[in-house]
């Protein structure tokens, strides 16, 4: 149950939709549109997946840093484009694009949704969804002037003291610290999520209601504010009194709390979340027994916890998202973790399977920031999955026929629970040459044979199994009768199935490379399932 309840946030919504324009201007505005709702999360057996318009909808994509690009690259619209046409390439279901307070409010009440608007229609254009990540007041745990307006920013009575202050960062700006949990700083920032959310309703009733936007990131890794930068700082008040670390993580707390309230306040309603850096499991930080991630999934205002683990074994990611998982009605989403990880198909493979979503970060990594960083992290700052330069890199095009696996078959890769999600050549870190596997779930006993060194997966939706692998292999199915076999795909997040060619029904059959197969099978009698145990070691 969530505990914490935040009481004024109508208050924030009438002055969101009033405040900033004369009483002529608001006599001139159309009819405020009806709230809706595009996207809730469901909870189904083991499983806490998200809908999006009603339809399953495993998440599945990158980050493109538009904050870097447009202040530190400064590129163009224009010049963005390719980005989102390289996402749709690579078999992505949705792109995680920060939108920063300063970038539709620099001057107090007066709003600017031109690049909103632009993106929205990138979206709608390559028919991909939007995480929007709200890059605001807490950015790891600091408050940028590139992403904070200076209104706020020079405002004494919000700011805190840091030894710091007002030092320049090439990536984000000038440094301050906020004092997040103060009254006048939640209600100008819970005034611009509305604003925000509200264009992204009228910008979407104009534009053919596609419903583009289908997730709200609160913040950015909060926990950095007192993991690290109270300490690595001296964060106090401004009257020198300290901060301690139960304050500090109050103050982020409340929030996330009343910032996600605000995007549930809105007209255009989507999940909230925010994301967190991967510590060890759910365990409390070690700055404090009473700080953990728990915290965050008790407030009212997050509906999920996704954090950032940043580890390149299956095992890792495997303690993470099952971690995350155990938090009841928690959808365990990866919100970042490096595309530059060779093994980013089995990592991706390993979250999707035991009910998670993986987002890659990022897409394409701003060459700004690979030229501007320091001399200790200059072999470790491209994370793209392509190059800065748009290319592709050698794990680019495996990753890209797993996903295309996994959103073909969306509507059951969201939904079925682990025990009947059977995953193929990721007991390793990286995929063996050569193997023969055998992986049971609770009605079909499913043997994978490769020697080219694939990847696959098979779905037991009880009264027919969906196979796929990423390069040609062989299956044997037990435990059971096969009736029937159909190469195909699922229409866009549903369970009707497009047949494309019907194959010999066998126990035995050959798999080709990145075609789904829907294999009708009549189970002998309910096994053990051995999912779990080979997925890592």
């Amino acid at each position: 149950m969530k505990k914490i309840i935040v009481i004024y946030f109508t208050l924030f919504h009438l002055l969101a939709v009033g405040c900033s324009k004369s009483d002529k201007d608001a006599e001139q505005d159309p009819p405020q549109l009806t709230p809706i709702k595009v996207s809730e999360l469901k909870t189904a057996g083991d499983r806490t997946y998200l809908e999006v318009d009603g339809k399953p909808f495993p998440i599945l994509g990158a980050q493109i840093r538009l904050d870097a690009l447009i202040n530190c690259d400064k590129l163009t619209i224009q010049q963005i484009e390719p980005y989102f046409q390289r996402a749709k390439e690579l078999e992505l279901n949705c792109i995680q694009v920060p939108f920063w307070w300063n970038l539709i409010e620099q001057n107090k009440d007066s709003f600017n949704f031109d690049i909103v608007s632009s993106i929205l229609g990138l979206a709608n254009k390559y028919n991909i969804k939007l995480e929007v990540l709200w890059f605001g007041s807490n950015m790891i745990g600091d408050s940028f002037s590139y992403l904070v307006p200076r209104y706020i920013l020079t405002n004494p009575d919000y700011r805190l003291k840091r030894d710091d202050e007002g030092t320049f960062w090439n990536y984000y700006g000038y440094r301050y610290s906020l004092k997040l949990d103060h009254s006048g700083l939640l209600e100008r920032e819970s005034n611009a999520l509305v604003r925000l959310f509200d264009y992204i309703r009228e910008w979407d009733d104009s534009n053919g209601n596609k419903r583009p936007v289908i997730t709200a990131q609160i913040h950015n890794e909060p926990d950095g504010f007192v993991r690290w930068r109270l300490h690595q700082q001296n964060i106090s008040n401004r009257n020198g009194t300290k901060l301690s670390n139960e304050q500090a993580w109050n103050m982020t707390l409340k929030a996330l709390d009343v910032l996600g309230m605000a995007v549930k306040n809105s007209t255009y309603k989507v999940v909230t979340r925010t994301n967190l850096v991967s510590n060890d499991e759910l365990k409390p930080y070690f700055e404090g027994t009473s700080i953990s991630p728990r915290d965050v999934h008790q407030l009212a205002g997050i509906d999920f916890v996704s954090f950032d683990p940043y580890m390149s074994t299956i095992n890792q990611i495997k303690k993470e998202v099952l971690a995350y998982k155990s938090l009841p009605k928690n959808y365990p989403l990866i919100a970042e973790n490096k595309g530059s990880y060779s093994n980013t198909p089995s990592l991706m493979l390993t979250a999707v399977a035991i009910g998670g979503g993986y987002d890659i970060y990022d897409l394409i990594t701003s060459k700004f920031f690979i030229d501007n960083t320091s001399a200790d992290f200059v072999d470790q700052i491209d994370h793209g999955i392509y190059t800065w330069d748009l290319k592709e890199k050698p794990h680019t095009n495996p990753t890209r026929n797993l996903l295309k696996g996994l959103k073909v078959a969306s509507y059951f890769v969201a939904k079925t629970s682990l025990e009947n999600f059977a995953c193929f050549n990721i007991k390793t870190d990286n995929p063996v040459n050569l193997l023969t596997q055998t992986v049971s779930t609770t009605g079909a006993m499913i043997t994978y044979t490769t020697n080219n060194g694939g990847i696959g997966f098979g779905v037991d939706c009880g009264d027919f199994l969906l196979i796929y692998s990423t390069k040609t292999a062989q299956v044997h199915i037990d435990n059971g009768t096969v009736t029937a076999i159909e190469k195909g795909n699922f229409q866009e997040g549903t369970s009707t199935f497009n047949s494309t060619e019907a194959v010999n029904a066998s126990q035995n059959f050959s798999l080709e490379a990145n075609v789904l197969y829907k294999v009708n099978f009549t189970s002998s009698k309910n096994i053990i399932s051995t999912t779990l145990i080979n997925i890592g070691s």
